[in-house]
């Protein structure tokens, strides 16, 4: 175990898999930490000896999944691979790492989720880089505070974080791999002038982990700045459901519906594009532009999407090359994307020239065969005709019996002995077997090897050779077709950045082209923007409740031009938050440069959403459901600008009735005199309607509720005015209470509403009522009832009901007149 142990010593921060014939071994710690985790057999080496050794492992050819499992568990892989032929090796077999792998840097990219980012991050205390191996993507941004990273960290999908071993940094996420590194890479292509330590530091590492080849895959960073993007929290992100449910599943989100992307890396930019908005409204407009141009060519849109789709995953198909793992099928598989790209982009006439990537692609056809093997170590990968020096060693490799009984015949007719035989074996190989009967026959050049009882073993310089060729022809073909392998290989790494650029505009396109497509199908509309604080929607429709419920979805109008603040009242199941979400979702695809799904569409360019949606207890954290609320409420309130959008649904209900009103009157008070933001504000603190009275920035409006004699219906109409009732006690009858409690509850809500609006009401409740009474008295049933009885006979339009549905109704009065005697 000493070689185990000097290669371990190197690697003690990781899982350490030590290649041993057909299989990677685990020992000691490592095995007693990975076995659990990948449901293997823990087992244990030397037992007898006293000094038993704990030992997990796994085949060689199937190391992709557990990796992969340990990497996402937060480990850190080092590969240590035997570096010559067993066979050959004189003692013990020389072994060495070959690559280390963190969460970072993923070892199989077939198991990654191709619609996210994969990022390695890394904060020097004034920047915060990023870079994606799988896909060679690099930038920096400013982060000057703490709270700036968490901000992207929120956001952006980052598997491990590196940091020098001086900075400490509190808040990371539980689930995030930190790791430490000093060194610092030169400046070189891949770090233009004004790039930040934390950017060389990255190159650094991940140079350190997985070789030079790497660089040839990624991009020069860049300098990215918020400015120019609307910002969205991770918070924001979860109330509007951008990427997930509230449940966590995908479907169901903003993303889900909205995205028509054909390609991996096309969702990728999609999704980039929809975490930061843009806020420039030239930039908009150009992408808008380019959205109706395809809009304008159905035929073409719908041809190139069916390109496009054939394109498979070009950024880590290209991600791949610098691996070890790289093979055969996967030169093939990014050929057969750039053939796709290419074909995809030649309906653009500024793509730009990528006329020696189509000539690498068909080099890479000619070269490797349809069906190579995994392996590019054992042949059967090369084309005939590709190099004649390989196609003479295939030939011997794979027709040395031809070629023996060739020479065999020959001979036979040099010397006249039709018995002359050319055999092989172990001992001596090939050789040339005469009977005595006619050695008297054997030419001088023939040299003796063995003599039988019965006949004589000779062989010839011509075939030595020929043993000499077809006994290492295997091994030759194999080296040779490794070697014009490698070649192509390091071909398709020259041309790295142009087979990026190709990805990128590919990718580009591709959203362009899902957007236009998303519109037509279904009928969004192109925004307009306003430079003033002006929102005006017609016939607005949520775009993935639209896409559930069908034509059944009622959409609004909205206006907010002089007033900033839509105050929204009325009860829940209406559609309020619904409304407020498809105003933000309507605003965050207008800024992405979608259409918006709306008859009509201006906008104002907000700089940020806020919002304050739903319940989101975080006990683990010991912070209750009004704790939450009030500090997302807080950085809402300090963050907010006249610029910004902040929708806040049912603020303060956490705490005591009048507690909670006075709290949102005052945040309300604080967004209409301080901040002056579009806000809209939905509550069931209808005490707030009279604000409308003091504050001409305020709308009052409602959802419109259909009450005929009891019997409610939601009409999810937004109406001017404040909502006359709560209707809660019919919601709940809707949603399956049992009778004796919703009765119970309308006997307690008469008289609340008998008392009056007095502060002392609900203090006097329980006093002023016989809280033992179960149920309304008989009389209070029968009133009721009557009233419905009387209301369905007033809501008729007689006029217009034909004989039959005019008996209808009626037999339908007389069952409900039973009972009522």
């Amino acid at each position: 175990m000493k070689q185990y142990w000097d290669i371990k010593s190197l690697h003690e921060d990781k899982i350490l898999l030590f290649r041993m014939g057909d299989f990677f071994e685990m020992f000691f710690d490592d095995a007693v930490k990975a076995a659990p985790l990948l449901g293997i057999a823990l087992t244990q080496r030397n037992k007898k000896g006293g000094d038993a050794t704990p030992m997990c492992g796994m085949p060689h050819h199937s190391v992709a999944g557990p990796i992969n499992k340990l990497l996402a568990a937060g480990f850190k892989v080092a590969i240590c691979d035997q570096i010559e032929d067993p066979k050959q090796a004189k003692g013990i077999v020389k072994r060495a790492v070959t690559r280390v792998l963190t969460p970072g840097m993923v070892y199989d990219l077939e198991t990654l989720d191709g619609h996210k980012a994969h990022y390695l991050a890394c904060y020097d205390g004034a920047f915060l880089s990023f870079l994606d191996t799988t896909t060679g993507e690099a930038f920096w941004v400013p982060a000057s505070t703490t709270r700036d990273v968490l901000k992207y960290l929120e956001v952006l999908p980052v598997a491990e974080m590196v940091l020098p071993t001086t900075l400490e940094m509190e808040g990371l996420a539980a689930g995030l791999t930190l790791s430490r590194h000093d060194e610092l890479a030169t400046p070189s292509s891949l770090l233009p002038e004004g790039s930040p330590e934390s950017s060389a530091r990255l190159i650094s590492y991940v140079l350190q982990m997985s070789g030079a080849e790497i660089l040839n895959t990624l991009q020069p960073f860049q300098l990215r700045r918020l400015e120019g993007r609307l910002h969205l929290s991770g918070t924001v992100l979860r109330h509007l459901e951008i990427f997930e449910t509230y449940r966590g599943e995908g479907t169901g989100s903003l993303l889900h519906a909205i995205d028509r992307t054909k390609t991996s890396a096309g969702h990728r930019r999609f999704r980039q594009w929809l975490s930061f908005p843009l806020t420039d409204v030239a930039s908009i407009e150009a992408r808008l532009q380019a959205v109706e141009a395809w809009r304008n060519r159905s035929a073409d849109l719908k041809r190139v999407r069916e390109v496009l789709g054939k394109m498979g995953d070009l950024e880590r198909r290209l991600g791949k090359i610098p691996q070890p793992t790289c093979n055969g099928r996967d030169l093939l598989s990014l050929s057969n994307s750039m053939e796709a790209g290419l074909a995809a982009l030649s309906f653009v006439s500024s793509a730009g020239d990528f006329k020696e990537l189509s000539q690498l692609s068909a080099r890479i056809q000619e070269t490797l065969l349809e069906d190579p093997p995994l392996s590019t170590k054992q042949g059967h990968l090369i084309r005939t005709g590709v190099s004649r020096e390989l196609d003479e060693v295939i030939e011997l490799s794979t027709n040395a019996h031809g070629l023996l009984a060739r020479m065999e015949a020959e001979e036979r007719a040099k010397t006249g002995i039709s018995s002359l035989k050319i055999r092989y074996n172990s001992v001596f190989g090939y050789y040339i077997e005469i009977t005595n009967t006619h050695k008297d026959r054997v030419p001088a050049s023939y040299q003796r090897k063995q003599t039988l009882a019965n006949a004589e073993r000779y062989c010839t310089d011509e075939l030595i050779e020929l043993e000499r060729k077809v006994l290492s022809a295997q091994t030759r073909r194999n080296e040779m077709e490794s070697e014009i392998f490698d070649d192509l290989r390091r071909s398709v790494l020259a041309a790295g950045s142009r087979v990026a650029r190709l990805a990128d505009h590919c990718s580009e396109l591709d959203v362009l082209t899902a957007l236009a497509w998303l519109s037509l199908e279904r009928n969004y509309v192109r925004p307009q923007f306003a430079t003033e604080q002006t929102l005006s929607l017609k016939a607005s429709r949520h775009p993935v409740v639209e896409q559930s419920v069908g034509r059944e979805f009622v959409a609004n109008d909205l206006q907010l031009d002089r007033e900033q603040c839509l105050l929204l009242t009325g009860p829940n199941m209406a559609g309020k938050s619904t409304l407020m979400r498809q105003v933000a979702l309507s605003a965050l695809m207008g800024q992405m440069g979608s259409y918006v799904p709306a008859y009509e569409a201006r906008l104002p360019i907000f700089d940020a959403v806020y919002t304050r949606i739903g319940a989101s207890d975080q006990l683990s954290e010991g912070l209750s459901t009004f704790m939450v609320e009030m500090t997302e409420t807080a950085a809402m309130l300090k963050s907010a600008t006249s610029k910004s959008l902040v929708i806040l649904d049912e603020v303060g209900r956490g705490t005591s009735t009048f507690d909670g009103m006075c709290l949102a009157q005052a945040i309300l008070e604080f967004l209409l005199k301080d901040v002056r933001c579009l806000t809209l504000f939905a509550t069931h603190y209808h005490e707030l309607t009279s604000m409308e009275r003091f504050w001409p920035q305020i709308r009052n409006a409602h959802m419109t509720v259909s009450d005929r004699g009891g019997d409610i219906r939601f009409l999810h109409t937004l109406t001017s005015g404040p909502a006359l009732k709560s209707y809660g006690v019919q919601v709940a009858e809707l949603a399956g209470l049992p009778s004796v409690v919703t009765k119970r509850a309308k006997a307690l809500l008469k008289e609340v509403e008998r008392q009056g609006p007095a502060s002392g009401a609900q203090l006097s409740l329980g006093a002023a009522l016989d809280l033992t009474a179960v149920v309304p008295a008989e009389d209070d049933e029968r009133k009721e009832a009557l009233e419905a009885l009387v209301g369905q006979i007033r809501s008729m339009s007689i006029s217009q009901l034909t004989p039959l549905e005019a008996l209808n109704r009626l037999a339908h009065l007389q069952e409900s007149c039973h009972g009522l005697s």
